[in-house]
């Protein structure tokens, strides 16, 4: 039985709307979580003004407690005791206030971080300090760098965690639609600060997507019209309102 001329004549569009779907999906899932067990991937927020630029960088609390051990300041078995509460595991095995604060002030933590976090700027390093947060469990770490000249656009080099396994990445925003990825296999993104500056810049990724989506589906429109007008058109098998006609 042949198909009707409704469902025939849907058909491109029901496609085309399944193709633009399956875009934005692999769009959109370039900024989901990945890496660690607990799902929720680091973060950092930059921005600049002037000379200085500065990186918030956060991240689940297991994550964090794997930072402290990367750099030797706790044991494997907290980060595991982190990851265990993130499952629902007993809060009571955790460091309590004072063993977190201790950690973010431990040198060698903040020597760790400064180690894996870089902007360079015409391939310069830019001089860099790391300073984690009073709680550095929920509030993460503060990175701030001072440039030899103004900061326009530069490279953002994340490494953090990637000595411990080359799944962790980080995601980086800056509040426009302008973000990156940062992975073991390529830990180093340029960075074009100007639209965070309100001074132009780079061309924002998700509305080049979702415009090519749209064209998608005004092409899918289009090829609906000149497929329910083809000569081989299958004939409508409705009710005549007109018995008389021929």
């Amino acid at each position: 039985m042949p198909p009707s001329p409704a469902a025939t004549s849907l058909t491109p569009l029901r496609l085309a709307v399944v193709g633009c779907a399956a875009l934005l999906s692999v769009a959109l899932a370039a900024t989901a979580a990945f890496a660690h067990a607990a799902g929720e991937v680091p973060q950092a927020r930059l921005s600049a003004t002037g000379h200085t630029v500065t990186l918030q960088w956060t991240a689940a609390a297991d994550d964090i407690a794997d930072l402290a051990v990367a750099a030797g300041v706790w044991p494997e078995a907290t980060a595991f005791a982190y990851l265990d509460v993130a499952f629902g595991g007993d809060p009571a095995l955790l460091p309590d206030d004072a063993e977190v604060a201790a950690m973010g002030r431990d040198p060698a933590l903040r020597h760790y971080l400064e180690d894996r976090v870089r902007i360079l700027q015409d391939g310069t390093a830019c001089t860099g300090a790391a300073r984690p947060a009073p709680d550095p469990i929920t509030e993460g770490v503060t990175f701030t760098f001072e440039c030899p000249e103004p900061v326009t656009a530069a490279v953002v080099e994340i490494r953090l965690l990637h000595d411990r396994d080359p799944g962790y990445r980080t995601f980086s925003i800056d509040g426009t639609e302008q973000y990156a990825v940062h992975t073991a296999a390529q830990p180093a993104h340029p960075w074009d600060f100007r639209a965070a500056q309100g001074s132009g810049g780079s061309v924002p990724v998700l509305p080049v997507l979702l415009g090519a989506a749209a064209i998608l589906l005004a092409a899918a429109m289009a090829l609906t019209h000149l497929w329910s007008r083809r000569p081989d058109r299958p004939a409508a098998t409705g009710h005549d309102p007109d018995p008389g006609r021929t």
